[in-house]
C-alpha cells in the first residue's frame, strides 16, 4: 500500500452516521493529540495520508446547523437522505465557511488526498449548487496544488467532464463486490480510463451482496483499474496474503503503461465471459482480461478475437497467472505450457481459445510485439 486513508468519523462527535456533519473538527476523544500521530506513524509505515470529507452536506444534528439552520438547501420539513441535508453552496457565506474549515486541516497536517463524498440526492435541481460547488474546490485546488481529488457520490453519483475537470481519481460504486465490479467496470470504460477508475480489493465476504469471492478474482478484478484495498488485512491467511502481494506487484510494475492504454472492450461469443484488451499507446504490449461472471452454457470455451492489432506484426502472448488453471484430464491447454507466437491477423480473426475455469475467475493474458 502506497497511501492510507482515513474515512468517515474523525471528526467531533461523528460516532454514527446521524450527527456532526459539517463541523469539520478533529475529536478529541478519538485522538487527544489530533491526527498529527496517527498521520506520522502512516508516514513512518511508507505511506501517504489521506481523508475523508463530505464538504457539501449537513447533519441537522450539527453545531453549524443550529448556528445557521438557513444555510441547509431546501425547506425546512423536507424528508432527509442519510440522516442529512445539503449545504446551500450558492451562498458565498457557505462556500467561505466550508473552504476555512478544509483549509485548517489541510494547512496544519501533512495530507495530500482527499476523498470527496456527497451521499444524497439534492432536494431540488440547482445549477447554482453544482457552480458553488466547482468554486470551492477550484479554491482548494489553487491554495493546496499538491493535494489530489477523489470524487465519490455514494459511489459513482457525480462522474461528468465538469468534475473530471477538478479531480484526479473517481469512485464507481461503493459496491466491492468483484462480480458486479467487473460488469461496472465494462461500461465505464465507454467513458473513464483506468488512470481515474478507483477500483479496490473488498474484504473476503462483500458487504454489500454477501457473496464471498476468491481473493485472486478480487484482486485482478481491482488491477484492471486504479488499484487499492478496502478490507480489513488481518482476514488475509497466507495464501491470500501471497496472491494480494503478487497481483500488486504486478499492477505497480505495469500501471505506467496502462493508465495511458486504450480500453477496448471485446466481443465475445459466451456471454458468460466479460472481457476488455488493454493496448498500450504504441502498440507494443497489451493485456487481456477475461472474467467469467457465470456458468457457460458452453461446452468448451469459444476463441477470444482481439482487436486493433498489426496483422502483419507477431506477438508472443501468455496466461499471466497459468498456475491457476485448474487440472482437466482432457490434456494441457497450450497457453497453461507457456507463451505462443501468432500473428496479429491470426489474434484478431481466428483469436485464442483460453482453458476452462469456473465462474467468478479472471484469466489474464499478456501480449509483447516482436
Amino acid at each position: 500500500a502506497e497511501r492510507f486513508v482515513l474515512d468517515d468519523g474523525w471528526f467531533r462527535k461523528r460516532d454514527d452516521d446521524t450527527s456532526s456533519l459539517s463541523d469539520w473538527e478533529v475529536d478529541p476523544r478519538k485522538y487527544p493529540d489530533g491526527l498529527g500521530p496517527l498521520i506520522d506513524h502512516v508516514q513512518a509505515c511508507g505511506m501517504r495520508f489521506g481523508i475523508w470529507f463530505e464538504p457539501e452536506m449537513i447533519n441537522p444534528d450539527s453545531n453549524i446547523h443550529r448556528m445557521h439552520p438557513d444555510w441547509a438547501l431546501g425547506p425546512d420539513d423536507q424528508i432527509l437522505g442519510r440522516q442529512q441535508k445539503a449545504l446551500n453552496m450558492a451562498l458565498p457565506d457557505v462556500r467561505d465557511f466550508i473552504f476555512d474549515r478544509m483549509a485548517a486541516i489541510l494547512e496544519t497536517h501533512d495530507i495530500d488526498y482527499i476523498k470527496w463524498d456527497h451521499n444524497r440526492v439534492l432536494p431540488m435541481p440547482d445549477a447554482a449548487q453544482t457552480r458553488g460547488s466547482y468554486a470551492v474546490i477550484d479554491r482548494l485546488r489553487t491554495a493546496f496544488p499538491h493535494v489530489e481529488i477523489e470524487s465519490c457520490a455514494s459511489g459513482g453519483g457525480r462522474i461528468d467532464f465538469g468534475i473530471l475537470s477538478r479531480t484526479q481519481r473517481v469512485w464507481l460504486s461503493d459496491s466491492n463486490d468483484a462480480l458486479e465490479r467487473l460488469k461496472i467496470q465494462q461500461n465505464a470504460a465507454l467513458f473513464l480510463p483506468a488512470a481515474v477508475t478507483g477500483s479496490h480489493v473488498g474484504p473476503r465476504r462483500c458487504h454489500t451482496s454477501g457473496r464471498i469471492l476468491d481473493i485472486e478474482f478480487r484482486a485482478w478484478v481491482a488491477a484492471q483499474r486504479h488499484m487499492g484495498f478496502e478490507m480489513d488485512p488481518r482476514e488475509l491467511d497466507a495464501r491470500e496474503q501471497e496472491v494480494l502481494r503478487a497481483v500488486t506487484a504486478w499492477w505497480k510494475a505495469n500501471r505506467d503503461w496502462m493508465f495511458n492504454a486504450d480500453i477496448l472492450r471485446l466481443d465475445t461469443a459466451d456471454p458468460a465471459v466479460i472481457a476488455e484488451q488493454q493496448l498500450a499507446v504504441d502498440g507494443s504490449r497489451f493485456v487481456v482480461f477475461a472474467g467469467k461472471a457465470a456458468t457457460s452454457a458452453q461446452i468448451a470455451p469459444r476463441p477470444l478475437r482481439l482487436t486493433r492489432l498489426d496483422p502483419s506484426a507477431r506477438y508472443s502472448i501468455s496466461l499471466r497467472n497459468r498456475t491457476s488453471a485448474p487440472a482437466l484430464s482432457r490434456g494441457d491447454h497450450i497457453l497453461k505450457s507457456g507463451p505462443v507466437t501468432l500473428s496479429g491477423a491470426a489474434l484478431m480473426q481466428s483469436g485464442f481459445s483460453l482453458p476452462w475455469n469456473f465462474p467468478e475467475t479472471m484469466w489474464v493474458v499478456e501480449g509483447e510485439k516482436l
